[in-house]
């Protein structure tokens, strides 16, 4: 291998290094005081550099926070793919049960890291490259986990869901744009499966942002009784909520 070849790797490795240290100072500072706490020049201060050496790596404060949340979507997704790699003989029921929870503990875990996430709007491909981002890629490939759960309950089993003349011609054209990423399900299997996503999504971020304490105090039951219900709907053997 020539020097030259070798200079080079040392250099990637160095940036590569630069760039990781960055986005841990960044999440260290979102943890710290939220989204708004994560400037350049506040990362810049926690690496002890000067913000020009910071916009070498990122040209913009929309350029870090992009590639942190796409760094985050990513080990959310791993996390949920480890648990489900845990079991693999789980059947789809179980499977619902290890994405739902899991996404559940990540969240509780890192309420800051879920905010900026879920708080945050993905782009939307429009031809101006917003596909090409990291964030946007990272949060597709977080959403497929759960679309390619719901396609393999459908094609087991299909569940009961509305006609298409029950949800209006808007909607009814819109899910069907969709169907291709759902594996060919119909729109009214990809409606109620949008309502148990939102449903699911909408209680852990109610609980993550304290919205539930005046009522429940510990809202774990109340999201496995949620859980077991929509595992009904769905055809699944799921457990019962103790």
């Amino acid at each position: 291998m020539s020097r030259r070849v070798l200079k080079v790797d040392s250099r990637d490795r160095r940036r590569a290094a630069t760039l990781a240290e960055i986005k841990a100072a960044a999440r260290r500072l979102l943890v710290s005081g939220g989204s708004a706490g994560v400037g350049l020049r506040a990362v810049a201060r926690e690496l002890g550099l000067t913000p020009p050496a910071l916009y070498r790596y990122f040209p913009s404060h929309e350029a870090l926070i992009g590639a942190l949340i796409a760094d985050l979507y990513d080990e959310l997704t791993t996390a949920l793919m480890d648990l489900q790699c845990a079991d693999e003989d789980a059947d789809l029921g179980a499977r619902l049960y290890l994405l739902a929870n899991g996404l559940r503990d990540w969240a509780l875990a890192h309420p800051a890291e879920f905010g900026l996430l879920f708080g945050t709007a993905v782009p939307e491909p429009d031809g101006d490259g917003h596909e090409e981002t990291p964030g946007h890629q990272a949060a597709m490939r977080f959403g497929a986990l759960f679309k390619e759960l719901v396609a393999q309950i459908w094609h087991q089993k299909p569940f009961p869901h509305p006609a298409d003349d029950e949800l209006g011609t808007v909607l009814v054209e819109q899910l069907t744009a969709e169907s291709e990423h759902f594996h060919g399900m119909p729109p009214g299997a990809i409606y109620l499966s949008l309502n148990y996503w939102t449903r699911l999504y909408g209680l852990i971020c109610m609980e993550v942002f304290g919205q539930l304490h005046w009522v429940l105090p510990d809202a774990a039951a109340y999201f496995e009784a949620q859980l077991f219900e929509i595992g009904q709907a769905l055809g699944l053997d799921c457990p019962e909520p103790e």
